[in-house]
């Protein structure tokens, strides 16, 4: 019976059909946009390498760039002021500017740019996002060494941008 219950559970590894609570997410770094979204427009996606993140300021700052800089996005998200960013759901976060002090609600940065179209950011008073962060580990000297996020930014009332960021050191 033991011989039959490992050679299912190694099938299952092998074949993919084992939990996946643990497993790494493929993708570093990738978004959908709805017609008429803004910043971000259409779809795109970076691969893990591509995908740094760290803390500062009080915000767990995602940054995804190809290889020759011509491709980028970054996202920061930040708990009310005064608390630490952790695991768990983050609704009707306010989006604000760069640079702008930390807000007494969960906030959300969101840049996109390329070298031939510039820089985007999505930072009007209506806007509002959504984002769960799923895993967020920390090393003993605070850095971001593990990061699971999904977001949904409207920068526009209309139109949304889904998304996800993955980092693992």
């Amino acid at each position: 019976m033991r011989r039959i219950l490992a050679l299912v559970a190694a099938t299952g590894i092998a074949f993919g059909t084992a939990s996946a609570a643990h497993a790494d997410p493929a993708a570093g770094f990738g978004y959908t946009s709805d017609e008429g979204a803004y910043a971000f427009e259409g779809s795109a996606s970076w691969t893990v390498d591509e995908v740094t993140a760290w803390e500062h300021d009080g915000a767990v700052k995602v940054d995804a760039e190809t290889p020759d800089g011509w491709d980028w996005a970054r996202l920061e998200l930040s708990a009310p002021a005064g608390q630490q960013l952790h695991e768990g759901a983050y609704s009707n976060a306010a989006v604000r500017p760069q640079n702008s002090p930390q807000l007494a609600t969960p906030s959300f940065i969101a840049f996109r740019g390329t070298q031939a179209g510039g820089t985007r950011a999505c930072a009007l008073p209506d806007a509002t996002a959504d984002f769960t962060v799923s895993r967020l580990t920390r090393a003993a000297d605070g850095a971001v060494t593990d990061l699971d996020v999904t977001f949904v930014l409207h920068c526009t009332p209309a139109a949304a941008t889904r998304g996800e960021a993955h980092f693992h050191r």
